[in-house]
């Protein structure tokens, strides 16, 4: 039973939760104001993620056939009846004051839900979900059915703007990292062969990360006669690509795989590293990032980052101040950015102490919880008189 002194607010979220989406966990867990109620279709890695109040919709029998018919007609797959009773059920019996969806494209799914719903409907949109994926007529209804959105970014908020949605209806709700309890400035030791330079970079293996870039570019380090190492953490749909490229650029004795590790296990490992690299780009989809949760860390970790202007990211990432940006995702400015890092270790322990105050300053966990709380209490003040019944 939730404390009857905090307001309700039930969350939808398509798969609790894919490991990816650890910044959504951190928000849940983290909210104090409210009693969160998470919904869900699909319940994923509950040793990962374990929630208590939770919901787990039950599907359709007639699914499967709705399915069949959506894909054939090249449209998304709505909820259905059954899954819309069982949320109004739930909402109904938890008195919540408000909705909120993660992620745009599944709130387009959700949308027999929300054209119903009268309390105040929150969406959040974290980056792909604003690509051309997302048509324009989603868009549209979304606009009609939900009052507030959430972005992680001024990038994404201008994307919405250029969308036509009215600037009063939309928030910014950066993510939150851990920070270390105690923190010393990194210092940069001797590069040589018995201790090459150890770069890093952590993301789901696509597109828009530019790992193939980053393999480019370490190569190019190599050329140029300075000892290197690389390790790539994550997975996903580049990697068979990605090994071929290491053998084409016969990177083999340079770079490692290390697989998806989990977050606890990668923040242990930052502090091994002289580097995090994430050279982000659109790509050909409209698909680009917010502000990537592991670049995030690594600044919080004082580990200097080498990132692309691209997005959110030049709203965390100062040139020069606490980290380096290239224009784009380019091999060459990309090898030419860490190598002059490196080569200044005064500099680099200027960016290392002033990365890690940024996060601080800006992006912690808690600072994320209260924007969000924030949030909440403006979409009840401001939609929250409807009539319910």
């Amino acid at each position: 039973m939730q404390n009857p002194e905090k307001p309700v607010v039930v969350a939808f979220c398509a798969t609790f939760l894919s490991p990816e989406m650890l910044h959504v966990y951190r928000q849940v867990c983290g909210i104090q104001a409210f009693t969160l109620w998470v919904v869900t279709r699909t319940r994923r890695h509950p040793e990962l993620f374990p929630f208590e109040r939770l919901h787990l919709l039950k599907k359709s029998p007639w699914r499967l056939f709705s399915r069949l018919v959506h894909t054939w007609r090249g449209q998304r797959v709505p909820m259905s009846r059954y899954e819309v009773r069982q949320m109004h059920q739930l909402v109904e019996r938890e008195r919540a004051a408000a909705i909120h969806v993660y992620l745009g494209t599944e709130a387009v799914r959700v949308l027999p839900y929300l054209r119903e719903e009268r309390r105040p409907k929150i969406v959040s949109f974290h980056g792909a979900d604003l690509s051309h994926s997302l048509e324009a007529a989603e868009f549209q209804q979304l606009l009609v059915h939900t009052d507030l959105f959430l972005v992680r970014s001024d990038s994404l908020r201008a994307a919405l703007l250029d969308r036509g949605c009215p600037p009063e209806r939309i928030r910014l709700n950066r993510t939150g990292v851990p920070v270390p309890a105690v923190f010393v400035p990194r210092t940069l030791e001797a590069i040589g062969p018995a201790r090459p330079l150890r770069i890093l970079q952590a993301c789901r293996f696509i597109n828009k990360k530019g790992l193939d870039v980053t393999l480019q570019a370490v190569a190019r380090l190599r050329d140029r006669g300075v000892a290197v190492e690389l390790h790539l953490a994550g997975s996903g749909p580049q990697e068979p690509d990605l090994r071929l490229l290491v053998g084409a650029l016969n990177l083999e004795s340079q770079v490692r795989f290390l697989g998806f590790l989990d977050n606890s296990t990668l923040l242990q490992r930052l502090p091994q590293y002289d580097l995090f690299v994430h050279p982000s780009r659109v790509t050909a989809t409209g698909d680009q990032e917010g502000i990537p949760n592991a670049l995030l860390e690594a600044m919080a970790w004082g580990v200097p980052t080498v990132s692309t202007r691209h997005s959110g990211i030049p709203e965390v990432v100062e040139h020069d101040q606490n980290g380096m940006l290239i224009d784009h995702a380019d091999a060459d400015l990309l090898a030419t950015a860490m190598g002059d890092l490196v080569a200044q270790p005064a500099r680099y322990a200027a960016i290392s102490q002033a990365g890690h105050a940024t996060i601080q300053a800006r992006f912690t966990i808690a600072k994320c919880v209260e924007s969000l709380e924030a949030s909440y209490w403006y979409a009840m003040d401001r939609w929250g008189k409807r009539d319910h019944s």
